[in-house]
C-alpha cells in the first residue's frame, strides 16, 4: 500500500532546495487562501464550537485553508454526535447494550479518525511534524561546509 504524501514543510526526504521551493509552493497554491474558515450555518451551536474550537487551535501551525471547511464540518458533527451518544449512555447505563446506538457510535468514531487524519489532529501527527520540523531547523553541518566553499 501506497504511504500518503507528507508536506515538504516536514518531510524527512533531503530535498534539493529547489525541490523543496518548487514543492512548497505548489502546496501553497493548492492549500489556497485561508480566510473562510467558518462553520456553515447548518450545524448545530455545539458542532459550531467545535468548529472554531479545532480552527483556533490549529491557527499557529498555519495548515488549513479554505478547503478545509468540508473536513473540519465532518470532523466537528462527529465529535459532536460521539458526545451525544457517550451522554445518552451515561444518563441510562442500559444503553450501553443498544446495538444500534454502538454501531452509530462506531461509524462517528470512524469519521472522527479519518478526518484527524486528513488535519493531522493526533498525537502521533503532531510529534511527527513537530520532529520533522525541528529537524529542519538545526543546521546540517554538512549543507554549512558545502555552502562555506561557495
Amino acid at each position: 500500500m501506497a504511504r500518503p504524501a507528507i508536506s515538504a514543510k516536514t518531510t524527512a526526504k533531503h530535498l534539493t532546495k529547489s525541490e523543496t521551493d518548487a514543492k512548497l509552493g505548489t502546496e501553497e497554491k493548492l492549500k489556497g487562501r485561508g480566510d473562510k474558515l467558518r462553520p456553515p450555518k447548518y450545524l448545530t451551536a455545539a458542532q459550531k464550537k467545535i468548529f472554531k474550537f479545532i480552527v483556533r487551535e490549529l491557527e499557529g501551525a498555519e495548515i488549513l485553508g479554505n478547503l478545509d471547511v468540508y473536513v473540519l464540518t465532518e470532523c466537528s458533527i462527529a465529535l459532536d454526535r460521539m458526545q451525544e451518544i457517550e451522554s445518552r449512555i451515561n444518563e441510562e447505563p442500559h444503553n450501553i447494550l443498544n446495538d444500534k446506538l454502538l454501531q452509530s457510535k462506531d461509524r462517528y468514531l470512524k469519521s472522527f479518525f479519518r478526518c484527524c487524519n486528513e488535519l493531522c489532529l493526533s498525537p502521533q501527527s503532531r510529534a511527527k511534524m513537530g520532529n520533522l520540523n525541528l529537524q529542519a531547523k538545526e543546521e546540517n553541518p554538512l549543507i554549512k561546509a558545502l555552502l562555506e566553499d561557495e
